[in-house]
């Protein structure tokens, strides 16, 4: 009471702050989303001043607030948790919660840190938000939740801890805006300590307005981005019924046209293709072959059919019309099921004979309505199809008889239409919108908030399906907390982060009143949350400069022991060494420049002929030493064509393996790493490539499976240190399926292994005739070489390097030495550097582009310029090739070696 300077102001603010706890309660139900979630909780803020200022004569306005509250809350039946049990007991236990955390918090505060926006001490503004705000506030949360388990029958504890949780995050900041702003409000007696309360004040309603606008936003924007996948995936669901009652025509068609070409179709012969169709499509009932003939043959068809049965049989059902030919069933399949069927006139019924004499059937199978099939366990729908078959007579086309299929319709609509798809929509299919569905996966049609019911036609073998979806209120819940709990967890960081600020302010505006001389700590202080800013702004710059560090340590060391080793054995295993870490270093720098080309749109993928074996096979000799060295077993399943090659970018669709298979090896310390190659041709000159590559390693955990492909990330931290890497590969691998149109999915069980599967469409060719090839006859060293250079250790490289190919370079250090000597004498082949003093490698090409040809002498660029504009720009200017510093000797070699043939031709 010593904030007031009267008993009657302190009574007033004592009865102010009571109903202020249960009538701010009712508002922020407004603010609830998903049902249930209040994504903060100024209540418990509230709780925590009234304790504070009034102490334990608080309790008993704060419990029956919360009491009333909470009865209130629970007799309002439109709230998805209306209680069912005993509410009192309920409301009581909560609100004992909310007076437990609120006495809890006020005693910390009153006995140990003192006033929030007076605290002395800089860590009791951290041990205010992290115990008061954040650790105390698990008190409340944990009695409410307990009570929803206890009291309330409609509560469900799969999503105890969940929920827990969601009070919990809303009660934290309750805390952290209400309090600072509550005790700014309150009227206080002059001292040496007073402080401005505006920027206190104005900073709370910007961060309540700020949480209580996102969680909205939020809300409405995760409801508008489900309803479009929805729509999206009404129109995948569209496609899939036409897809499969196509598959019925097809599957019809294809009966009648064996039928067709079969002029004495025989048992046998009928039973054998049909049960091929059987086998490949489950929605098919039955399949029989009916045979049109005048009445006046009835009997002979009897008898014909008794003897191939050898049993006796009768033609079933009466013509509608006197003149009506009769369509009987002669063979069916499956016989044991349908044997009944044997002999039936399908033109004594009306709906069929209907069908049969559809002017629509000489083109295309014709269906019948939907009938129900008695024969099955369950009554199921299904409709039949009609196809004809022809005979030719006089040059006559007539109908010898309707090759017939019956289809199930609960079986093509289970195989269109996805279990996730069902889950998300409510489903009713209708033949006639004003009879009921033949089809639904629900008891009515109840269209979600912002939605609306969805209607299309699937019209098919002269009959039309009705299909109406309306979106579930469950998915649009699903979906919206996928993130709240993220949501929620970013608000309360960022409120603390802010709060921690504005306290800070508070503290240092006290200091300074205090003591002029602490100025200069503060400053102290600034400068160092400037540098934590500064350091943050660097966390991607050091993660790299470690991962540059660690091959880059590797080749100084081992060539600073290199220096003081004489044994040749040792010396070649430094070497060795300082060459593999050289490569790696390579390689991570290429990952970043591809990640960089790929977020800038600057990567251009090649379209060219190339032999896939052998690219595995290159696989395979990078890998099998790999494996062997970690005693894993390596396999390669290929199933590759013959003289077949492929069109795209070699290089590319390499590097993507290469990253999947080094994953699986670096990941896998026992057991196997399987990579199969499958292709399956889906049209002419076009195949499906499907890459998987299956290991027994570490497995990946599935909260972890959506960032995996995102990059500088690994599954966990302790992955990254474990196995280093920048997580570079699959985030390059993933970017490039997608610039192939292609896809990376996967499948992982944490300790069991991952199977990543890469899938591709790509366009097919005839196999190539090898390009020309170095061969031991090739005279390289008979090239007459010039290099320009400026740089002097490149210098002693690029004369290293073609010195071990018995080549003696001439070697000048700017382009317009090189300009004025190739004027004078005669070259095989310009090694330029194109960043050169006095006069660059493009200048220097494009003036002896001027006097000398490519084809007379060709230009090489020896550049670091590796991004795809330096390559355009070298081969404008006139380069015939690039070569890439840092040069490999390899590269090189096959470089000299196809000039070396043009040259020797």
């Amino acid at each position: 009471m010593k904030n007031f300077n009267s008993k009657y102001y302190s009574s007033v603010f004592y009865i102010i702050f009571s109903l202020a706890y249960f009538f701010v309660g009712v508002i922020l139900t407004k603010l609830t989303f998903d049902s249930q979630i209040i994504p903060v909780w100024l209540p418990a803020g509230i709780a925590l001043v009234g304790c504070f200022v009034w102490w334990w004569r608080f309790i008993p306005a704060l419990f029956l607030a919360a009491l009333a509250f909470n009865l209130n809350f629970f007799a309002n039946t439109t709230h998805e948790m209306v209680l069912v049990g005993n509410s009192l007991n309920e409301a009581m236990y909560i609100a004992f919660g909310v007076v437990l955390q609120a006495m809890v918090g006020a005693a910390i505060l009153k006995f140990w840190l003192g006033h929030p926006l007076r605290l002395k001490k800089r860590q009791n503004i951290i041990y205010f938000i992290v115990v008061v705000g954040v650790l105390v506030s698990l008190i409340s949360a944990n009695f409410g939740v307990f009570a929803l388990s206890q009291f309330n029958a409609m509560y469900s504890a799969d999503n105890h801890w969940k929920n827990t949780t969601y009070w919990w995050l809303g009660d934290i900041l309750g805390v952290l805006i209400a309090t600072p702003f509550l005790l700014s409000l309150l009227p206080e007696k002059s001292d040496n300590y007073n402080i401005s309360v505006l920027p206190t004040l104005s900073v709370c309603c910007i961060l309540f307005v700020s949480v209580a606008a996102t969680t909205q936003l939020y809300d409405s924007e995760s409801r508008i981005n489900a309803i479009k996948i929805a729509e999206r995936e009404v129109q995948v669901i569209e496609n899939s019924l036409y897809r499969y009652t196509n598959r019925s025509i097809i599957a019809v068609q294809s009966l009648a046209s064996q039928v067709q070409s079969s002029p004495t179709l025989s048992q046998q012969d009928f039973n054998q293709y049909a049960n091929t169709l059987l086998a490949k499509h489950s929605f098919i009932k039955a399949l029989s072959w009916n045979v049109k003939i005048p009445s006046h043959q009835r009997q002979a068809f009897s008898k014909e059919i008794s003897s191939i049965y050898n049993l006796n049989y009768d033609v079933i059902g009466e013509p509608l019309e006197p003149n009506d030919p009769l369509v009987i069933v002669k063979y069916i399949a499956p016989f044991n099921s349908n044997q009944k069927a044997i002999g039936f006139n399908v033109y004594s019924n009306p709906d069929r004979k209907a069908s049969l004499l559809n002017p629509a059937i000489k083109y295309q199978p014709v269906g019948t309505k939907i009938i129900q099939l008695v024969q099955t366990e369950h009554s199921d729908a299904a409709y039949l199809l009609f196809a004809p078959v022809y005979s030719q007579s006089n040059e006559k086309e007539t109908i010898k008889g309707y090759a017939t299929g019956v289809f199930l319709v609960p079986q093509i609509i289970k195989q269109a239409i996805t279990e996730q798809q069902s889950k998300m929509f409510s489903i009713a299919i209708y033949e006639d919108i004003n009879k009921p569905a033949f089809y639904s996966n629900s008891n009515n049609l109840n269209v979600a908030q912002g939605s609306k019911l969805i209607s299309f036609n699937v019209d098919f073998g002269g009959q039309q399906w009705i299909v109406k979806l309306a979106l579930k209120d469950a998915f649009l819940a699903q979906h919206n907390n996928q993130l709240t709990l993220l949501l929620l967890i970013l608000q309360v960081v960022v409120c603390s982060l802010i709060l921690l600020i504005l306290l800070l302010f508070n503290q240092q505006q006290i200091a300074l009143t205090r003591q002029v001389a602490e100025r200069t700590y503060s400053l102290a202080q600034a400068k160092k949350q400037s540098d934590l800013a500064n350091r943050a702004k660097s966390q991607f710059l050091a993660n790299m400069s470690h991962e540059i560090r660690t091959p880059l340590n590797a080749v100084i060391g081992f060539s600073s022991l290199a220096r003081k080793e004489d044994d040749a054995n040792t010396l070649i295993d430094y070497l060795d060494k300082i060459n593999s870490s050289s490569k790696s270093l390579l390689n991570l720098i290429n990952d970043i420049l591809d990640i960089s080309k790929i977020e800038s749109k600057r990567l251009v993928l090649e379209r060219i002929p190339f032999d896939l074996t052998a690219l595995i096979q290159r696989i395979n000799t990078m890998f099998e030493q790999s494996a062997a060295s970690k005693a894993i077993v390596w396999k390669i399943n290929s199933n590759i064509p013959k003289d077949t090659w492929f069109v795209g970018d070699p290089m590319r669709l390499e590097q993507i393996m290469l990253n999947l298979c080094s994953n699986a090896i670096k990941f896998t310390n026992a057991g196997s790493v399987t990579l199969n190659v499958d292709t399956q041709l889906i049209a002419p000159n076009k195949a499906q490539l499907t890459i998987a590559v299956i290991d027994t390693g570490i497995g990946i955990k599935a909260t972890q499976h959506e960032k995996l492909f995102s990059a500088f990330t690994q599954a966990d931290n302790s992955t990254s240190r474990q196995f280093g890497g920048t997580g570079l590969g699959l985030a390059i691998a993933k970017e490039l399926s997608v610039l192939m149109n292609a896809n990376i999915a996967l499948h992982s069980e944490l300790d069991k292994g991952s199977t990543f599967t890469f899938t591709l469409e790509i366009e097919t060719v005839k196999a190539q005739d090898p390009l020309i090839k170095p061969t031991d006859n090739t005279n390289i060293a008979a090239l007459k070489i010039l290099v320009a250079e400026d740089n002097p250790v490149n210098q002693m490289v690029i004369k290293a390097m073609l010195g071990s190919l018995k080549i003696v370079p001439q070697v000048v250090e700017n382009g317009e030495l090189a300009v004025n000597i190739i004027k004078k004498q005669h070259f095989d082949l310009v090694f330029m550097d194109c960043q050169m003093p006095v006069m660059d490698g493009y200048r220097a090409t494009a003036l002896i582009r001027q006097f000398k040809t490519a084809e007379e002498l060709p230009i090489v660029a020896l550049t670091a310029d590796v991004m795809p504009e330096d390559k355009a720009h070298a081969q404008a200017v006139g380069f015939n090739q690039h070569l890439a510093k840092p040069l490999e000797l390899i590269k090189l070699t096959e470089c000299l070696a196809q000039y070396a043939v043009v040259y020797e031709q």
